[in-house]
């Protein structure tokens, strides 16, 4: 599409040099001009850190106003200031669909949830039940009405935000990496949703993403950030094909048909089994969420734990840490059980690392992050280690910033990189790539890799599959709280029926080639 073509029309949100920064820091976007026209589809792509998400609640009017931080030039609505608009009105124009819904929910019933947005906004009770009867089968949600959100899977609870969003009948609709945390299955279709709703509502919709792929057939054009700043704008086929070099540089992911990975076999790992997991066993309340389930690991050896959203991945992985109770069931490493071994040496020889990294930091700044594990263990380079997690994680320009303050991307290099310092036999990770750019993705596993080669074993929940392809050993796939597959990777992608029934997908290599 040409997109220059289409800027006759008058734009349904426009921004005329836009520049926005925090309180005594440097500006985060700078003289960023842009418009979006009706029915639009939109890529906002580009490195961790490079403004994608602060450029969206800046659009939705939420920035500046909920923080404290500093906007120059403006934002205009169908071609009225933004800042014209009575509060909140702008948020039922520029609906915004989060990664993490849960953040978006303030009731406990999917019912009372929907009925809440319409009360905001002021909808005569007597009309509330046919509009959320319509938007709930618009998102292929009418038999959830009436259930609980927490007992939602992770797509469904998505959905659910969706559906929120949509209620207030947004023009534009702004997506910021909405399938980032579901299974394969889950985020495919929800992106196939959003579709549906873009072809029959006729909305814009803006997609803030890293991993652009699963979302090239809808899109028209593509806006690439770099440094706060615009770098490329245009057809998104002709600058994949045309700016991969400048793209590379910048850490930005090139979906696979543009830049296929070859195919890479992990190297080998040792024989000495280092970790063992026996018939265990979890629950919470009266619901068992883990049943008899058993695993190894060899020294060196990197196993994915992988499934649909609800599988139990998480539990299993924590519970593996130490970090839940187990009704049944032993750990052991190197020959000791858990209890035996005293919880902290086995702290002290093993590390976790969160979905959300915020639950891991404990101090006012990135060095102090870095320095404070290397420090209590009594390391005479704990600086000289600091400098390298520092340059490594390209963390240099945030060393003094409180790690909240942190883009998503930046919280999780470094909580990553906290992690990385401490560990001696296993390290836990859940979704360590989840929100990371191309550049930071390919540093972290590497040097997770670098430490597996030193003979860390590894154990992550991942639903990249390309990830696993290349890089894992085994990968174990849970199913209702069980393990439906634990072999290797290559075993798993023959068994397609086992790939449906697990909302999995092969990697797309895989699919190219086999």
């Amino acid at each position: 599409m040409d997109v220059s073509a289409k800027h006759h029309k008058p734009p349904v949100i426009e921004l005329k040099h836009v520049s926005f920064s925090y309180e005594e820091e440097a500006p985060l976007l700078h003289d960023i001009s842009l418009r979006f026209d009706a029915g639009e589809c939109c890529l906002i792509g580009g490195a961790s850190g490079s403004g994608k998400s602060t450029l969206a609640l800046i659009m939705n009017g939420l920035y500046p106003e909920a923080v404290e931080g500093t906007m120059k030039g403006e934002v205009r609505l169908h071609g009225r200031p933004l800042s014209s608009y009575d509060k909140g009105e702008a948020a039922q124009h520029i609906g915004v669909l989060f990664q993490d819904p849960e953040s978006q929910f303030c009731m406990i019933k999917v019912e009372d949830e929907l009925a809440f947005v319409l009360e905001n906004i002021a909808v005569p009770r007597e009309e509330m039940d046919n509009k959320i009867a319509g938007v709930l089968q618009e998102t292929g949600m009418s038999d959830f009405r009436h259930r609980a959100i927490h007992e939602l899977s992770g797509g469904q609870k998505q959905k659910i935000a969706l559906a929120s969003v949509l209620l207030l009948d947004p023009e534009v609709l702004i997506v910021d990496e909405p399938a980032a945390n579901l299974d394969p299955a889950s985020g495919q279709e929800l992106v196939q949703l959003i579709g549906r709703i873009r072809r029959t509502r006729g909305c814009t919709v803006l997609i803030i993403e890293h991993q652009a792929d699963r979302w090239l057939p809808l899109l028209d054009r593509a806006v690439f950030l770099a440094a706060g700043k615009v770098m490329l704008d245009g057809c998104p086929d002709t600058l994949y094909q045309t700016k991969r070099a400048l793209l590379k540089q910048e850490g930005i992911h090139l979906p696979f048909r543009y830049d296929p990975v070859p195919p890479r076999k992990p190297d080998p790992h040792g024989e000495e089994v280092i970790f063992d997991v026996r018939e265990l066993t979890v629950s919470k309340r009266t619901k068992t969420i883990i049943q008899h389930l058993s695993f190894s690991l060899h020294r060196g050896e990197m196993l994915a734990i992988a499934g649909e959203n609800g599988s139990g991945k998480t539990t299993l992985l924590q519970a593996a840490a130490g970090l839940v109770p187990l009704k049944t069931g032993q750990i052991m490493l190197k020959d000791k059980t858990l209890e035996q071994m005293g919880e902290q040496e086995f702290r002290q020889r093993t590390g976790f690392v969160f979905q959300n990294p915020e639950h891991q930091f404990i101090t006012d700044t990135v060095e102090e992050e870095l320095l404070f594990g290397p420090e209590l263990a009594g390391r005479k380079d704990a600086g000289q280690w600091m400098e390298k997690l520092l340059e490594r994680f390209r963390l240099n320009n945030h060393r003094h910033h409180n790690p909240f303050m942190l883009s998503g991307g930046q919280k999780r290099r470094l909580s990553a990189a906290v992690m990385l310092g401490e560990v001696s036999d296993v390290l836990f990770l859940d979704e360590p790539t989840f929100g990371q750019d191309a550049a930071s993705s390919d540093d972290l596993m590497n040097m997770i890799d670098e430490l597996r080669k030193e003979g860390t074993a590894i154990v992550m929940i991942t639903h990249d599959m390309m990830l696993v392809d290349r890089y894992c050993h085994r990968v174990l796939v849970m199913k209702d709280g069980e393990a439906a597959f634990d072999g290797e990777p290559g075993e798993l992608w023959k068994q397609r029926d086992l790939l449906h029934s697990c909302s999995l997908m092969q990697p797309e290599e895989e699919a190219v080639t086999g």
